[in-house]
């Protein structure tokens, strides 16, 4: 209910509204200094990264030094406010609180790797295998904690339905392909295919025109004196004799 209501109808005092109006106005103040003292830190750690993000590059590429730097600290921004108004409950959400804790404690361990490194003191065994086995490769895991996320998002199990939904029906249609083969008309389709493809074929080898029967009797009578088609050369028909012709071989 509106607090305006509220207090029309006799719900709420003017002191209770004053007193709430003063909470919301110091939690606005709270959100503020959390956000400056957030920025504060990730400043603060971002030296400290690109400082020891740019011993692991040549001078000439301290560009990708940059890139490494933005990885890290882009993912402490994005990650809570991922969590806190993108990813779902469940394994996405575990994901990204887990890829959130990682992301600090790099960010921890580079600022004190740094802060080592440059009073010039000695360094742990331990915190020495980190500067040379995990700390190039932190920028890697943090993208593959953000692909996990992206793998785990709900949208993708609809996705998923969709693609065992279009390949259940794939393979439903090839067993009915399986099963229509058998049927006695589409074996007769392909064999007048087949004929057909052996007429064209017959008559680019031998240029002789095939003349296919008019009629059901013709065809079962030339099926039965066992040949096939008709050929028939062109232009090699006979001529007719003329009439005088024909009269002056009788005489």
């Amino acid at each position: 209910m509106n607090p305006s209501n509220r207090f029309a109808d006799g719900a709420m005092t003017l002191g209770e509204l004053m007193r709430s109006q003063r909470r919301d106005a110091v939690r606005a103040f709270a959100m503020f200094m959390a956000i400056v003292l957030y920025a504060a830190v990730l400043v603060y750690t971002g030296v400290h990264n690109f400082n020891l993000m740019s011993r692991t590059v040549p001078d000439d590429q301290r560009f990708f030094a940059v890139i490494a730097l933005l990885c890290l600290e882009g993912a402490a921004v994005f990650l809570p406010l991922a969590i806190h108004f993108w990813l779902s409950p469940g394994p996405q959400r575990m994901v990204g609180y887990i890829l959130y804790g990682v992301n600090f404690a790099v960010v921890i361990l580079n600022t004190i790797l740094d802060a080592i490194t440059n009073r010039a003191e000695a360094m742990p065994d331990w915190l020495q295998l980190y500067a040379m086995f995990i700390l190039p490769a932190t920028p890697i895991i943090i993208g593959i904690g953000i692909a996990f996320i992206f793998l785990l998002d709900p949208s993708k199990k609809i996705h998923d339905a969709r693609a065992a939904a279009h390949a259940a029906s794939m393979d439903a249609l090839a067993l009915q392909m399986r099963e229509a083969a058998n049927r006695p008309d589409i074996n007769q389709a392909i064999q007048l295919a087949a004929v057909k493809d052996m007429q064209e074929a017959a008559v680019r080898v031998t240029g002789v025109r095939i003349v296919e029967p008019t009629s059901p009797n013709l065809s079962d009578k030339i099926a039965r004196n066992g040949a096939s088609i008709t050929l028939k050369a062109e232009g090699r028909a006979r001529p007719k004799l003329s009439q005088r012709s024909a009269k002056a071989r009788k005489s």
